[in-house]
């Protein structure tokens, strides 16, 4: 990519979003929070706490709930396990590595296999980050200590985020959600404004089209857990799907609008809007008098109007989706994943561990975090990865040694902690293309200013870091580009977990 256009790229990036603002202040606020009840009992991981935050706010509070219980069952889930690898293999080295090897085995393919591969990577993250206290601590005592310390911070971080979204007012899932169908709709009927040079573009097309996914992404959530009923979910999903579509018919600049198509769109916005569904228009053009690009717009949008015309009627009832795909057992590609990012996280525990250099055991966090289905996908986000612990570290190393030095309160040291803080959860609440880079921005910033409860100058903490990522990154290309078959080489997948 040019450097022109990654700039644009950025800029758009950055640009204000509906409660982007409010959700960089509610971020910032409970981080300040756990930060000041840390240093107050004198809580080790000190750095760990405001990262949990940037991980269990999301968008809306129905979303945050379901990321703490996520968080809870993935602590208990991997304590439970760590438990059993310290009480059955502490002196043993061999069983030991027999052990991670068949866990880190075990969990890339349910991971692979998944339906939400989320629920399977938060406890193999926590089993990466405590996998070095085996070689490092002298007893397994110290290993529960510190998970009992994981789940202090965890308990902490849940309560301050809940209290934060409950002073600011975080929007519910049903709130989001309709500013979202409102914008979709909005957006679908300025495409179909005419304009006099017959040509129209849609700005921020991707953007829009990124929204949307996340909008039936969150009918889904939302239905199932029982907030919207059958019929709204239903008639939502398939409202939504039709924007969708329409906004792809729209997107190519030169192609004239039917005016009739554009008045049709217009009442069903405010339709839909006003909650009014006797607004609803009755007739629609004919398709075949229809320029080409705007059928499937019609077809789409005409069908969702009808189903908004029969609230009572009921779907079909639909199996319930399994927690692991179809074709989880035969499927040769899920066991080869699962294979080679096992063998990329065990070559940077075994690096680390011969090397003596335990300050790196985010290699194996690497690995894990971006074990994901696409090779494209992986790259993306190892990137993203790389480039938020540079400028995270660099914004801590700036501070810690020309700002904290010269302070003298803790209201000073916290409106640094604040700016910081600020910065990453803007970037961390953008669209997917730049949100996994604020997280790292976050986290590296806390790594640099919050290693112990009183101002530190040491840079050795961040300089591992940076050390450890790129290591994680090398085994993983390893894994699957320098030493993979052509076909998984040239697989453009896009995978999430």
């Amino acid at each position: 990519m040019r450097a022109g256009a990654l700039i644009r790229q950025i800029r758009e990036d950055l640009r204000p979003a509906p409660d982007r603002l409010g959700g960089t202040l509610r971020v910032t606020f409970s981080a300040l929070l756990v930060t000041v009840v840390m240093l107050t009992f004198r809580m080790p991981f000190l750095y760990i706490g405001p990262y949990l935050v940037f991980i269990l706010s999301q968008k809306d509070m129905f979303l945050t709930r379901a990321a703490a219980g996520l968080g809870l069952g993935a602590a208990l889930v991997a304590s439970a396990t760590i438990y059993l690898v310290a009480w059955s293999a502490w002196d043993s080295g061999w069983l030991r590595i027999t052990l991670w090897c068949t866990i880190f085995y075990g969990g890339y393919f349910f991971m692979r296999v998944a339906i939400e591969p989320r629920a399977i990577l938060a406890p193999l993250v926590v089993v990466a980050l405590v996998a070095y206290g085996f070689d490092t601590y002298p007893d397994p005592n110290r290993i529960v200590s510190s998970l009992g310390w994981l789940w202090a911070i965890l308990g902490l971080v849940v309560a301050s985020t809940f209290l934060t979204q409950w002073l600011l007012g975080a929007p519910t899932g049903i709130e989001v959600l309709r500013g979202q169908v409102r914008r979709a709709l909005v957006a679908v009927e300025r495409a179909c404004l005419p304009r006099e040079s017959g040509s129209l573009v849609i700005h921020h097309f991707e953007d829009l089209q990124e929204e949307l996914h996340d909008a039936l992404g969150r009918v889904e959530k939302l239905a199932v857990a029982g907030v919207l009923s059958p019929v709204q979910g239903r008639n939502c999903g398939e409202l939504l799907r039709a924007c969708l579509t329409a906004l792809e018919g729209l997107s190519t600049a030169g192609r004239p609008v039917a005016p009739e198509f554009a008045a049709c769109v217009r009442g069903l916005r405010r339709a839909v809007l006003s909650g009014r569904m006797d607004l609803l228009p009755t007739r629609w053009p004919d398709v075949r008098r229809l320029p080409p690009h705007l059928r499937g717009a019609a077809d789409a949008l005409e069908a969702a109007a009808d189903q908004l015309r029969r609230p009572s009627a009921v779907s079909s009832p639909r199996a319930a989706a399994g927690f692991l795909r179809d074709d989880w057992k035969t499927n040769p590609a899920y066991p080869d994943f699962a294979l080679r990012a096992m063998m990329a996280t065990i070559g940077c525990y075994l690096f680390m561990t011969l090397a003596d250099w335990n300050g790196i055991h985010t290699c194996m966090i690497t690995c894990a975090v971006t074990a994901l289905a696409g090779v494209d996908a992986q790259m993306r986000k190892q990137s993203l990865r790389m480039a938020g612990a540079v400028l995270g570290g660099a914004l801590g190393m700036a501070a810690v040694i020309w700002v904290v030095p010269n302070l003298d309160s803790l209201g000073a040291f916290l409106a640094v902690l604040a700016a910081g803080t600020a910065l990453a959860a803007w970037v961390s609440l953008g669209g997917e293309r730049i949100s996994y880079a604020g997280w790292q921005i976050g986290l590296a910033f806390y790594m640099t200013v919050l290693q112990d409860p009183h101002p530190t100058t040491k840079l050795d903490i961040i300089r591992d870091r940076w050390v450890g990522i790129f290591v994680g990154i090398v085994a993983m290309r390893a894994a699957f580009v320098w030493f993979a078959p052509e076909q998984l080489r040239g697989s453009r997948q896009s995978g999430q977990a």
